[in-house]
């Protein structure tokens, strides 16, 4: 009798054989796979260009933001992401970088076709368009997802202990 095959993960693909994940919900993080929907060459809505152009750290922040909550009721666009980018774009210039790295965890996230290659291509060519591609892409995507409100969940062994009992002095 033959071994059968074990079927092989897509090209990319990470495996992390010490590391098991739960399934997520279906809507959890909205459409998955294929191209990337959103054109590169999209210059709208207006506002995503003027804010790519002139503060591109905002939008990456909203971004960051849309894809927690895509209801967007508790967007705080002034968050870490906001600042990290902004920060690595006023002291070094290479906040396409930064650009670059959200880029990758989106399309892993939404399992969309692409190579770090032609991620960073995009970010270092046209920072500003990739930025608001990226956004309406979370846009696209998240049209019918839930908000990510799941918080962390311990592991089966991951138990704190139980607190050591007092010293009580007898007087």
């Amino acid at each position: 009798m033959e071994p059968q095959p074990q079927p092989q993960p897509p090209m990319g693909a990470h495996s992390h054989p010490a590391h098991t994940h739960q399934p997520l919900h279906p809507t959890a993080y909205g459409q998955q796979g294929g191209e990337w929907q959103a054109s590169l060459c999209t210059c709208s809505p207006c506002t995503s260009c003027l804010l790519s152009w002139c503060i591109p750290c905002i939008l990456l922040g909203q971004t960051s933001e849309r894809i927690r909550d895509p209801s967007m009721q508790t967007a705080d666009m002034l968050n870490s992401d906001c600042m990290i980018h902004g920060l690595i774009t006023c002291f070094t210039g290479c906040g396409w970088i930064y650009g670059l790295m959200k880029r990758g965890e989106i399309r892993e996230r939404y399992s969309i076709e692409g190579s770090g290659f032609n991620d960073c291509c995009v970010s270092y060519w046209c920072p500003c368009c990739a930025l608001i591609q990226q956004d309406n892409e979370v846009k696209i995507r998240q049209r019918n997802a839930q908000p990510v409100a799941q918080g962390y969940q311990s592991q089966p062994g991951m138990q704190m202990p139980a607190p050591a009992p007092t010293y009580h002095p007898q007087q």
